[in-house]
């Protein structure tokens, strides 16, 4: 999160310096996403690993559609219709499969395990709630660098800072913390605002991001040498059906508000 804040701020004061300016009634959704979704959700989702570990933990993590679609529906009052059950379904149902191969192990499990999963979930699902209503009076990156350096703060009172330099000690530690910062950090974040901002429907948003499984998987294969699985690939196969039914209840949702809209203004 420290080094995510320190690119997105240079980039700013390079670029576009008005980006560090933030309003005052603004602050609020910044500390919200920085303590429930950077803070909350990796304390949650590291105890959730330590207790029914990891395969279960990450399949409790993808409820977080879920979420953000029971959510999105109580608050932006946003149309859940018969295509985004199906998508919330089918995408599940893939990341259980790709996560587990069909098989848990039910020996780890244990209830204060899965709430902290399903705590976690909540956390994650929240970025997109309290983002979308954050994105309408600032600019996503200004709302990412600041939740960014507040959630690296509250962290920082958790951790021994001297142990943590430490265990940087060679250069490709270094650059790895890097990347880590500004291309799962900044990037991933800044992309996903952007297309919330654009317009697409949080509960869709939530099913598309889960592309990040399918690719976690494929490099797996392809670059760290992880072993095969045809369970894997039908689990894949299901959460590329979900994303493509997600889309498909996206133009849904427009067509349907475009109609209304017009029958508004014919009614008046």
């Amino acid at each position: 999160m420290g080094i995510g804040f320190i690119s997105i701020a240079i980039f700013a004061k390079l670029r576009r310096p008005e980006l560090l300016k933030i309003k005052r009634n603004m602050y609020i959704y910044v500390v919200l996403i920085a303590i429930f979704v950077q803070v909350v959700f990796n304390i949650f989702y590291l105890k959730a690993i330590n207790s029914v570990g990891t395969s279960t933990a990450a399949v409790l993590l993808y409820t977080s559609p879920l979420f953000v679609a029971l959510f999105s529906k109580l608050i932006y009052k946003e149309r859940i219709n018969f295509l985004k059950i199906i998508s919330l379904i089918v995408c599940f149902l893939g990341a259980f499969i790709t996560v587990t191969e069909g098989k848990l192990n039910y020996e780890n499990l244990n209830l204060l395990g899965i709430v902290f999963g399903i705590i976690a979930a909540i956390a994650y699902s929240l970025f997109s709630i309290f983002g979308k209503k954050a994105l309408e009076e600032m600019d996503n990156l200004t709302m990412i660098a600041y939740s960014f350096l507040i959630g690296a703060l509250i962290i920082l009172l958790k951790i021994d800072v001297l142990h943590m330099i430490s265990c940087i000690n060679n250069l490709k530690a270094v650059l790895l913390i890097i990347a880590f910062g500004v291309i799962t950090g900044a990037l991933a974040y800044i992309s996903y605002s952007i297309g919330v901002k654009k317009g697409v429907e949080l509960s869709v948003a939530g099913v598309l991001a889960s592309v990040e499984l399918i690719f976690a998987v494929l490099i797996g294969w392809t670059l760290l040498g992880e072993q095969y699985s045809f369970i894997k690939l039908i689990g894949i196969i299901f959460m590329a059906i979900s994303m493509i039914i997600a889309l498909r209840s996206n133009k849904q949702a427009v067509k349907e508000n475009i109609v209304e809209e017009l029958s508004i203004k014919n009614s008046i």
